[in-house]
Formats: structure tokens, sequence, C-alpha cells
């Protein structure tokens, strides 16, 4: 159990679904531990409740893409939210209206898209004005448990279809300002790399292994958390490019629960195609896809 007397800033979100149809996500900000009452905790969640709002945060999380409607992704113990910031829905208010549209029905996506296909989660983003800072087409699950101390793992099956974003999976802490928090980037439209979004912002990369373009790849993650002395690795593939200590999160009492895939931040058109997303306190296997594709 973590002590109740440890400061940890809660993004606290719970997510109202009506059949496929995403409600709402509460998440006041600057929350501490010690204003939350942990029912209960487990190897899967830590049961919460706070301003008489009851709810779980979750310590691991799969998802396959498997339901062909992209509305059935969206659940109690799945994807929360989803970001289209974009020229047709630039700001936060255009695109959260946008996101209500969507869900009830009302309107399509716009220029930047999230579709279901054939077992796979394709996303599809234009390019930023020179008013906008990125483009955006993403799927987020905030509703996650990860503190300073754990090993956070994450594993994605990606496939660059056409452009490179700069960023394709980001591990946020929405309790705080900008939401801050580990991200995993692609340096140069080439070489995967990370860089801590917060303070100095520190950066790792390498420049040996380029992301291949139009084929699939798996991507492996393992953070040690710490605001100062984390640990870094990261695979594509089987292939270890990046092992290092350094920054993991923000502060001593960061709380990540926000994951977000897909294309979390571009400044020129792409397409990213993903599969198979977990995340987890516990080791993840670490794969090649030498052998069976997804089409």
């Amino acid at each position: 159990m973590i002590s109740m007397s440890r400061h940890v800033y809660l993004g606290f979100a719970i997510c109202c679904v009506v059949g496929a149809v995403v409600l709402w996500t509460w998440m006041p900000s600057k929350t501490t531990v010690s204003d939350i009452d942990v029912l209960e905790q487990t190897s899967d969640y830590v049961l919460v409740r706070h301003q008489e709002q009851t709810g779980k945060m979750y310590q691991a999380f799969f998802d396959d893409f498997s339901e062909p409607e992209f509305r059935n992704w969206f659940g109690e113990d799945r994807w929360t939210t989803i970001d289209t910031l974009s020229p047709a829905s630039p700001s936060l208010e255009a695109y959260v209206s946008l996101r209500r549209k969507i869900f009830s029905g009302e309107s399509d996506f716009l220029d930047n898209r999230i579709e279901s296909a054939d077992g796979i989660a394709k996303f599809t983003a234009v390019a930023p004005t020179q008013s906008m800072v990125t483009s955006k087409s993403m799927l987020e699950n905030n509703r996650l448990w990860f503190v300073e101390g754990d090993d956070l793992w994450f594993r994605g099956k990606y496939k660059l279809q056409s452009g490179v974003p700069f960023t394709i999976a980001d591990f946020q802490e929405r309790g705080r300002y900008n939401s801050p928090g580990p991200r995993i980037t692609i340096w140069d439209q080439k070489y995967l790399g990370y860089e801590l979004k917060s303070g100095w912002k520190p950066k790792m990369r390498q420049s040996e292994v380029e992301v291949p373009i139009g084929e699939w790849f798996f991507l492996t993650v393992h953070l040690v958390l710490h605001h100062k002395n984390g640990q870094v690795q990261i695979w594509q593939n089987d292939q270890l490019l990046i092992d290092e200590k350094v920054a993991t999160l923000p502060a001593s009492d960061s709380l990540l629960n926000a994951l977000e895939v897909g294309i979390t931040a571009t400044d020129h058109a792409s397409e990213v195609w993903i599969d198979e997303i977990a995340i987890s306190h516990q080791p993840i296997e670490i794969k090649t896809d030498s052998s069976a594709q997804t089409n």
C-alpha cells in the first residue's frame, strides 16, 4: 500500500460510459494522496475515493483493437478519451466539442482521424497551421497508477504508414500543469528516443538504428520511475537501443495516470497504425516482428 502521508498529485479521472458513448471525464488538478481515501489496492488496480467519488485507477492495461467499432474501445477499464487537435479543431474548446459530437453520433471526424481497420487502430493527422504548436490524433487512458519507485513497462506494435510524427507514446501526469511526463520520440524522423517533458527536458537519443517505414515493428519501453535517478530502456523489436540512467518523473510526488498512443505530436502529415498496446508494472515480453505480420 502506498503511504497516505506521501504526497502524489492525482489527476483522478472517472469516465462515465453509457453504451459506447463517453459522457465525461472528471479530473481535478493538484489533488494529493492525503486528499484521497485508498479503499483497496491489488495487482490490477487501486480503488480510491475523492470528494464523494469512488473509482479504480488501473495498474495494467491491454488492447488488441479486436472490436470493429471504434466506440467500443471505450469503457470502465478501457480507453477514456481521444484528442484530435488539428486545423479543423485548433483549440481545446473546438476539439472537446468535436469529441462530444463524435461520441454522440452527431459528427464524423474532420481532418485528423482515428479509425478501426481489420483489428488495428489507424491514426491520421494533417500538418498543423503556423499558429498551432502541434497536430494530434491519439487515444488516451487516464485512469492509470504509476508513482515514484514503480516500474513502468509498455509495449506496442507500430507501423509508420506515411510520414513520421515526433512522439508516438506519452506517459503523463494529468494532475500537474501542462501534464508533464516521459514520452517516446522519433528524432530527425528516423531514430527512436526519449524525452521527459518537464523542467530542463532531459533527452536520450540514438542514431544507429532507424525506425522502419511501412513495416510493423514492436516498441518496448521500461522505465524505473524516479525524479532524479530513474532508468530508461527502449527496444525496437528485440534490439535494445537505449539503456541509460536519467530522470523519469517530473517530481518525487508525481503520479503518471495517463497513457497516450497514436500520433501524440507531429508537425507534418502522418499516418500511424497500432496494435497490441500493453502497459504494466510487471515485465512485458520483448518481441520481434520478424515472423507474424499484421496486414
